[in-house]
């Protein structure tokens, strides 16, 4: 059955579905406020200790609101909007890494080879997120400029940090598992998928947190995400962890939205037009870039960096939770599901097409604007618990988009497939591990010498 059929004819015939004796998925945007907003949402359930390294809790894995209250309150400065913007600019560790990752797709159309846009949107944000938070940079974008420009396309010269992050995304296809049986199945896939690329991959990982942790030694003023965190009592071997984990979190997630964007303005050259014209303009007035904007949320709906339930636990000690007419006990496990949400064609209609359009108010919006829209949004998750980078990937997401729109690098590319497959893992695993763009030769008039 192909995915659009099973999702219109039977994950919107309700907005409850039990998918395990005692855990349900909730379809219904309006209950987003009670699971995840309200009082500070519901607990997450025992599921999130399979995301722990190790024995240490991780500010994304602790269900210990105090114990992530104090880490994420030392390191919540870093992400404040004022200082993101100060870092966007020409000499600003994020506005660097945004003109080399844009000067390296140029070089690639320049010579016209095939570019994996996967694999460069993970150089940039593991550059972002390292150089930013930790304030050394990974080297992501750098890591290869000895090789040619054909070279760097090769299967084997992808992203090194690359192994590490889909062992991640692979372990988690188990996280729905109580954590007994979790850990069991996740040592035996271990071993039974262990290979020296991912050994490698590890490795070069820890010597970069080695690295990156001795500044916590000399630090007089601490600034970066892990000098924070030990200032705050946390200890340099969790401290180091911590850090790892955002590294993981920040490549995969933002460089899986970032690719999604640029694949379908690669796809849309109306769309791309329409926000050239409106970045051009902005530069004699002022309009406050709404098309931008759009053309952002538009790929963070379709981009599933976290397809899948972010779940939680429906209090013990209330009535339980009301979604419509049905009310769901409580100590019953709930969730819901980006990829639903962001599907439903009553609130989106042509869900799965990139209309960015949607998101105008403006009149502009071809009759897609529907009520709900921005409440069943929700890729960084909601409330309290959502995701503590999400400044920071938006920030790299609409200055990467402004960089590659303005360059003109994207006209006469085309996608090399249809379609993004994504497996539906609690991290959205792209099939194959690259999204592939290329340019049309064109003549010294600058017409393509491609004929369809």
């Amino acid at each position: 059955m192909k995915d659009r059929d099973y999702f219109e004819g039977t994950i919107m015939a309700t907005k409850v579905l039990r998918v395990a004796p005692n855990s349900v998925s909730v379809s219904d945007n309006e209950a987003i406020r009670d699971i995840y907003i309200a009082d500070g949402g519901f607990i997450k359930d025992d599921r999130y200790r399979n995301f722990n390294l190790g024995p240490i809790e991780t500010i994304f894995s602790t269900r210990d609101t105090p114990y992530r209250d104090v880490r994420a309150k030392a390191v919540a400065p870093l992400f404040s909007p004022a200082q993101l913007r100060a870092e966007s600019g020409s000499g600003g560790s994020i506005g660097k890494a945004v003109a080399k990752f844009k000067d390296d797709l140029c070089e690639f159309k320049e010579a016209n080879i095939k570019t994996d846009i996967l694999d460069l949107s993970a150089r940039l944000s593991i550059d972002v997120v390292t150089g930013y938070l930790l304030g050394r940079r990974y080297g992501g974008l750098d890591e290869n400029k000895h090789l040619t420009l054909e070279e760097r396309q090769h299967h084997d010269a992808k992203l090194s940090a690359n192994p590490f992050i889909f062992a991640i995304v692979a372990f988690a296809r188990f996280s729905l598992l109580p954590n007994t049986i979790f850990r069991f199945v996740y040592s035996m896939s271990q071993r039974l998928s262990k290979n020296e690329k991912v050994i490698d991959s590890f490795i070069k990982l820890d010597q970069f947190a080695e690295k990156v942790m001795r500044s916590t030694e000399t630090a007089s003023k601490p600034h970066y995400y892990h000098e924070r965190l030990v200032q705050a009592g946390v200890s340099p071997i969790e401290a180091s962890a911590q850090s790892k984990a955002i590294i993981f979190a920040g490549a995969d997630s933002t460089a899986v939205m970032l690719s999604t964007i640029l694949f379908h303005l690669v796809q849309n050259v109306s769309a791309r037009t329409r926000l050239l014209s409106e970045l051009r303009s902005a530069k004699q007035q002022d309009n406050g870039l709404p098309f931008l904007r759009a053309v952002v949320k538009e790929g963070l709906r379709l981009g599933m960096a976290n397809p899948t339930r972010l779940t939680r636990v429906v209090p013990t000690s209330g009535s339980g939770l009301r979604v419509g007419d049905i009310v769901i006990p409580p100590g019953s496990v709930v969730g819901c599901a980006a990829y639903t949400l962001h599907h439903d064609p009553e609130v989106f209609p042509e869900p799965f097409l990139f209309r960015p359009e949607r998101w105008l108010d403006d009149g502009r919006n071809d009759g897609l604007r529907r009520s709900g829209m921005e409440r069943s949004l929700m890729p960084f998750g909601a409330g309290l618990r959502a995701c503590i980078g999400k400044n920071l990937a938006m920030q790299q997401l609409h200055e990467a988009v402004i960089a590659v729109v303005e360059s003109e690098v994207l006209e006469g590319a085309r996608t090399c497939q249809e379609k993004i497959e994504v497996i539906e893992w609690f991290n959205g695993d792209i099939k194959g591990h690259h999204i592939d763009i290329e340019w049309q030769p064109r003549s010294a008039d600058g017409k393509s010498l491609t004929h369809h």
